[in-house]
């Protein structure tokens, strides 16, 4: 079966990469000499994931930060195991059955990943002792390997992942919300040098310390909110979730907005 183009969703991802120019608020640091920096597994490096948002949801503020990373380390984890996945991500997720969901070893595990993946932050609720994050998720061009063939879901309403985070820290207090103040609008992303060919992008330092996340089972019933995004990114997506096969992988296209390290 040959694989749909989405140049309008391609051309929106290449126009910001594009055009990004300007410095956000994570904190992974640069790569230097000799730092032994944290690298992902061998499954996911032929992958990527493109991230956007609502409007009023920075990407680089500090909680869309770590529903990335949270995002991102699940991925890895489910395919490579959770000791290989991002720095703190298994002290971070503490809850048994939480971890028999997502971490015991499956068929899965060990699989290859391809493509690129798109997720997007559809809400942040902050809560009394952290936040609550809302990710729609989208797997038009991410494909996974089996015996030579690459096999790729499509749906109208995608998923929906809903992550919670409580802050370690007994005195924690929400950050102060102003009413008044006009709402925020997304920063545009550093210029970021993609590697030759695309490959997946990782934070270096443990972006988890001092918070425990759960991460709540995906399910049908709240898919829905997901299908307004979902139709600017794939508007011919089927109604019924629809597996493609492929004999070629997924195009794997730049990380955006990526992690610093990647950066100049």
């Amino acid at each position: 079966m040959t694989r749909s183009a989405y140049p309008r969703a391609v051309s929106i991802v290449v126009t910001a990469f594009l055009a990004a120019a300007c410095t956000g608020s994570e904190t992974d640091a640069p790569i230097g000499p000799g730092t032994q920096a944290y690298t992902p597994p061998a499954e996911v490096l032929n992958a990527t994931v493109i991230w956007s948002a609502d409007p009023g949801i920075d990407l680089f503020d500090s909680f869309p930060t770590l529903t990335r990373a949270a995002e991102e380390a699940l991925e890895v984890a489910t395919k490579a195991g959770v000791e290989n996945s991002y720095p703190g991500f298994d002290e971070a997720v503490t809850d048994d059955r939480i971890r028999d969901l997502y971490f015991r070893v499956t068929a899965s595990r060990g699989t290859m990943i391809y493509g690129t993946l798109y997720r997007h932050i559809l809400e942040i609720v902050p809560t009394d002792t952290g936040f609550i994050s809302y990710v729609c998720e989208s797997f038009k061009d991410y494909a996974r390997e089996r015996d030579g063939k690459y096999n790729s879901s499509r749906s109208r309403t995608g998923n929906l992942q809903t992550i919670t985070f409580i802050s370690n820290d007994l005195d924690y207090r929400p950050p102060n919300t102003d009413p008044s103040k006009p709402t925020a609008t997304t920063t545009a992303a550093p210029l970021s040098v993609p590697a030759s060919p695309p490959v997946w992008q990782a934070p270096e330092d443990n972006l988890f310390r001092g918070w425990t996340v759960n991460l709540n089972p995906t399910g049908d019933s709240h898919n829905e909110r997901c299908a307004p995004w979902i139709a600017t990114i794939d508007p011919d997506a089927p109604v019924e979730r629809t597996t493609v096969t492929t004999d070629e992988p997924p195009e794997t296209l730049p990380a955006y907005p990526g992690w610093s390290r990647y950066r100049l």
